[in-house]
């Protein structure tokens, strides 16, 4: 099983075969795999530390349950963590990195992080305003058949493969 851990790529078959039984269990047990709720939640909690949280805005909708440390919070730092043991566990030198992103538009790394955050605030204003993430659409609400989900999917796609050829248009050139 180690052996197998230590791999630098795992089959997706068998991936997906393991995010199925998780979305199973956590189905049986009355939640949904997303993570987009969870970082509203830390944002809550971080905002809570400052000042008074109402039940009325955005955050106290976060944290309407009144329990600080939930399951949500819990799933996200597993992903941290996974992710840590994963890259601990893979033997041999790591893939050469960005070089897509190199291609396309340099090597400043500051350019590269400005892009970065950019985007990533940018995907979980989508996902707040969407009402949920990729994960939460995508894989549970694909898995329940939901129309929104499908329709957020759909878009997904519709937008993500035409933005990406039109960014990285001269790597393909080349």
């Amino acid at each position: 099983m180690i052996g197998y851990l230590r791999r630098d790529r795992w089959s997706p078959y068998v991936v997906g075969l393991f995010i199925g039984l998780l979305l199973t269990v956590m189905f049986a047990g009355g939640y949904q795999l997303g993570v987009s709720s969870g970082v509203a939640r830390i944002g809550a909690l971080i905002k809570q530390s400052f000042s008074e949280v109402g039940n009325k805005d955005y955050f106290g909708k976060a944290l309407s349950d009144r329990i600080i440390f939930n399951w949500k919070i819990v799933f996200i730092i597993g992903l941290f963590l996974g992710a840590f043991i994963a890259s601990k566990l893979t033997k041999g030198a790591p893939p050469k990195k960005n070089t897509i992103w190199e291609g396309a538009f340099g090597t400043s790394k500051i350019k590269r992080y400005v892009a970065a955050f950019i985007g990533g605030a940018l995907i979980l204003f989508g996902a707040r305003l969407a009402n949920g993430c990729t994960s939460g659409h995508a894989i549970s609400g694909g898995a329940q058949l939901s129309i929104t989900s499908w329709v957020f999917m759909l878009a997904l796609f519709g937008a993500a493969i035409p933005v990406s050829f039109g960014l990285y248009r001269k790597t393909r050139r080349q």
